[in-house]
């Protein structure tokens, strides 16, 4: 389903006449009346926690739940979740089923799509519930989902391991929520425990919600709709729906297909704010054909109702039906970044714009298809498809890009531009990128009118600098000026700084990228050239080692001078391997294993590394 992302919906009917009768629920919608072995959520990827998806990563999508609240579990061993132990679990204690029989366990499971093209699970990753009557002290587990291996990375998606061998081969999750049942025995107490086993690592997850025992269970009808709110909700869409929306439905316990076939079809219709249908029909068959929903228009508001309906085109009985109110905003059209973020600065994040002027492009990043761009008044943000309803073609530093479409929202107090169409067009190439020299005091005290825009300071040092100390992905590093300090994050994991030995002296300038951490001040530096050693220093570009890579045993060193050199080379743990005097240009490193090095050249007091490769 695509754009409208429209209409969820899992109608399940709990109506006595059918005779079956609820002895246990838990939707999460006012609580959790389990007991959990451990609560941790860090606000992003990594949690084991009772949700509406408002306090996780805004990429982590599951739909159909029974509410807004449902519990979830992504990387259930990292720091927040205790660190290592990759096992957690949620216990359900004593429920009493003395005077029931014939009893059924139900429950909503999901696994949010992978976000990067591979499976999410791991071979040996395991779901299941498991029950102990009586206080037995044995627990038996009656349902489990795996993947198709044992072993390995990215295995499969998860299904149903019907035979409990610890092989997944029924049904596969989906990021819509599905009912999986399980007869259960007789007693006077039962406990049911839900039990993650091994999901700890980046995207593996699972959901579960609407935990039942019911007694004399009846499998009813259900009519979905995907990615959307339960019946009776309200679903905003992006602007872009009002093109090519599309709905498509899924149904149990309920045959679809063209008369006189099955158990009978669907009709629906979308009706406008004035109660005229605008579009209508009738669907048969549920194999993940699309229908096209036509004559919507962004800017209104619409209601779609869809209904079960028998062979002959009369309604079932009882009903089965769906209702959601779909509002369908437009775009607002604005010249440039700096009025966008006026107007979000006015009215709140959420909004949807049309950028009609140039933007130019600073940097990119292959993570999320990440874009940093800025307008002629220097106002920037960055553009990512973390979340976003559409891709964009990749553009390259120095493109100026027209006709950009897309939603923000803040996170973690960056303002975030999420593309809704594939728009920009590339108006020229080749624009020179020139920072905005700033001061380190003007970035603490008002990061918000440079964030995301590319800049420059002066005279500054970073205070991790030693000789010896390396970059590492994912840290962060204090930048000072003498009096004041800034967080510089290595942020760029594929940035060829990144194992390179921190600059130990004052630099000339360092050019990054802006952002923040929730208030907190933070720079980019994008690459090695960002780098400027200060003007008795010259920095990698002024020498170079050849060959490299090296399998000779020698290297030469090529600089602007020919004065004696000072040459330390360092393993990739920060060791110093080797140090000498060099006069003759020209270093012998025949007793270095193979590997990668870093090799610090000393001149005239000033200093510069860089990267050896020995084969």
């Amino acid at each position: 389903m695509k754009k409208l992302y429209f209409l969820f919906f899992s109608l399940i009917l709990t109506l006595f006449s059918f005779g079956q009768t609820t002895v246990f629920q838990e939707s999460f919608e006012t609580g959790n009346s389990g007991t959990a072995s451990i609560n941790c959520n860090d606000g992003f990827g990594d949690f084991f926690t009772r949700t509406d998806g408002t306090d996780i990563s805004s990429s982590y999508q599951v739909s159909g739940g029974d509410g807004s609240f449902f519990f979830a579990a992504q990387d259930v061993d990292a720091t927040e979740c205790g660190a290592g132990n990759d096992v957690q679990f949620l216990l359900f204690d004593d429920i009493d089923i003395s005077t029931f029989s014939n009893l059924t366990l139900a429950v909503l499971i999901a696994e949010d799509a992978p976000s990067d093209g591979n499976f999410d699970w791991d071979g040996g990753d395991l779901f299941y519930i498991e029950v102990d009557y009586d206080n037995s002290g044995t627990f038996t587990k009656i349902l489990q989902f795996a993947t198709t291996a044992t072993s390995g990375f990215n295995v499969s998606t998860p299904s149903q391991d019907t035979n409990l061998d610890g092989l997944g081969d029924g049904l596969e999750l989906t990021p819509t929520f599905t009912e999986f049942t399980s007869s259960l025995g007789t007693g006077s107490l039962i406990d049911v425990r839900l039990v993650v086993d091994g999901l700890g690592a980046g995207d593996e997850d699972v959901a579960f919600d609407n935990i039942r025992i019911i007694e004399d269970y009846i499998a009813i009808p259900t009519l979905t709709l995907t990615d959307a709110p339960a019946s009776g909700g309200v679903l905003t869409t992006t602007p872009e729906a009002a093109n090519d929306a599309t709905i498509d439905f899924t149904t149990s316990n309920f045959t679809v297909a063209v008369p006189p076939g099955g158990d009978g079809y669907i009709k629906w219709e979308v009706k406008d704010a004035g109660n005229n249908i605008v579009n209508s029909g009738d669907i048969f068959t549920t194999d993940g054909t699309e229908t096209a929903v036509n004559g919507l228009v962004a800017g209104n508001t619409y209601s779609l109702f869809a209904q079960l309906v028998d062979p002959s085109g009369v309604p079932i009985v009882p009903a089965v039906e769906y209702t959601l109110t779909v509002i369908i905003p437009s775009y607002t059209v604005v010249t440039d970044i700096a009025d966008l973020r006026a107007d979000v600065t006015t009215n709140g994040d959420g909004g949807y714009y049309e950028i009609t002027g140039n933007v130019l492009v600073t940097h990119t990043d292959g993570f999320n298809n990440r874009h940093w761009v800025q307008d002629n008044n220097i106002a920037g943000i960055l553009i990512t498809e973390d979340g976003s309803e559409s891709g964009i073609s990749p553009y390259s530093v120095g493109d100026n890009v027209s006709g950009l479409k897309g939603g923000t929202e803040i996170v973690n107090g960056v303002l975030r531009f999420l593309p809704t169409a594939d728009s920009g067009v590339v108006t020229s190439f080749g624009n020179p990128v020139v920072p905005q020299v700033v001061t380190i005091p003007q970035l603490n005290s008002n990061i918000d009118d440079y964030e995301s825009e590319l800049i420059e300071l002066s005279s500054v040092t970073f205070v991790d600098g030693n000789g010896s100390a390396t970059f590492s992905t994912g840290t962060n590093y204090n930048v000072t000026d003498g009096a004041n300090t800034i967080v510089k994050r290595t942020d760029f994991f594929g940035a060829d700084y990144i194992g390179a030995i921190i600059p130990s002296s004052e630099l000339l300038s360092l050019v990054a990228i802006t952002g923040e951490f929730n208030g907190t001040a933070q720079i980019y530096v994008r690459s090695m050239s960002d780098i400027t050693l200060s003007n008795d220093e010259f920095n990698q570009t002024s020498f170079s080692l050849y060959p490299n890579p090296t399998n000779t045993g020698l290297v030469n060193i090529s600089t602007s001078t020919n004065e004696v050199m000072n040459v330390q080379v360092f393993d990739v743990l920060g060791k110093k391997v080797k140090q000498l005097i060099v006069a003759n240009n020209s270093i012998n490193v025949s007793e270095l294993n193979a590997g990668v090095y870093f090799v610090k050249i000393t001149q005239n007091n000033a200093s510069a590394t860089k990267k050896l490769i020995i084969n």
